[in-house]
């Protein structure tokens, strides 16, 4: 999951402008937060980054990351305000969380975001945990990847998410490539390949690859029909927006109040492969 400041201050920007006309915008909050079962809430907060004909050198972009907000997140029945930390690797590089509350399957989570001129709500419902029925792994050319077995409940309308992280490269995870899956397009059991995409901001080759010598993370979550809309689209942005002969553009849900981005509860289980051993995964939770 990274930063989609670079992706979201575009789109805002780029259909009301021409080559040589630049309009103005005023400054958005933009909002990346989620909570997943079992887990800690985390929020990252930036400012929209106004489109000009002036190139923006990328040292100077942590002036759009809000450092100093208020995020305070409820489950109904307690509030809890979060902290900032510095958190190296990531991009913003300041993330809000708290050891004080953890994501239960079934609870409804608020958002509250408090900045200067900025008042932005968001709620959010964890769906219930599905785990993946099993791993696949493969090697071809020095290369790894990675197949998950996914089963469905046919009774239930269900959307899922695969997220992947490698240890000592990535501090968060980062969205799978093409792993948003509507249940109405797949015949179940079936196999979901889980893929480093192109969900960097500033990415490499090398940067979407897996090697035997690789610790990884994978996370598959059950998500609700809106996280489904905002991947979704997401993933078109990323993937189409790269082919130089087709124009892709387009602007992101939001279900943020106040500002854009997302805050969004996952059903999430987690596991870790080591290395040399891809094909046995540990179940985190």
């Amino acid at each position: 999951m990274r930063s989609l400041l670079i992706y979201i201050l575009t789109l805002l920007t780029v259909l009301s402008c021409t080559e040589d006309n630049y309009e103005d915008v005023e400054p958005v909050l933009v909002v990346e937060g989620w909570i997943d079962a079992g887990g800690f809430p985390k929020v990252s907060l930036t400012r929209n980054l106004p489109l000009s004909d002036k190139s923006h050198d990328i040292d100077n972009l942590g002036e759009y990351v809000i450092r100093w907000a208020k995020v305070t997140v409820s489950d109904g029945e307690r509030s809890v305000v979060l902290t900032g930390k510095y958190t190296p690797g990531n991009f913003p590089p300041y993330i809000y969380t708290t050891g004080e509350m953890r994501g239960e399957e079934g609870k409804t989570y608020y958002l509250t975001v408090e900045y200067e001129s900025f008042y932005a709500t968001a709620q959010t419902t964890i769906p219930q945990k599905v785990a993946v029925k099993g791993f696949e792994s493969g090697n071809e050319d020095g290369v790894y990847g990675i197949k998950a077995l996914v089963d469905d409940n046919p009774d239930e309308k269900n959307y899922y998410k695969f997220f992947i992280k490698v240890l000592e490269r990535d501090s968060m995870y980062l969205s799978s490539n093409f792993a948003v899956i509507d249940d109405k397009d797949y015949t179940f059991p079936c196999t979901i390949p889980v893929t480093i995409g192109r969900s960097r901001i500033f990415d490499t080759y090398d940067s979407h690859i897996m090697t035997e010598k690789d610790c990884v993370m994978v996370k598959f979550a059950q998500i609700d029909s809106f996280a489904y809309s905002f991947w979704d689209k997401y993933k078109n942005i990323v993937e189409l927006g790269q082919n130089p002969f087709f124009r892709y553009s387009s602007t992101l849900p939001t279900n943020i109040t106040g500002g854009i981005g997302y805050w969004f509860g996952y059903g999430a289980s987690e596991y870790l492969f080591e290395p040399y051993n891809h094909a046995n995964p540990v179940t985190l939770k």
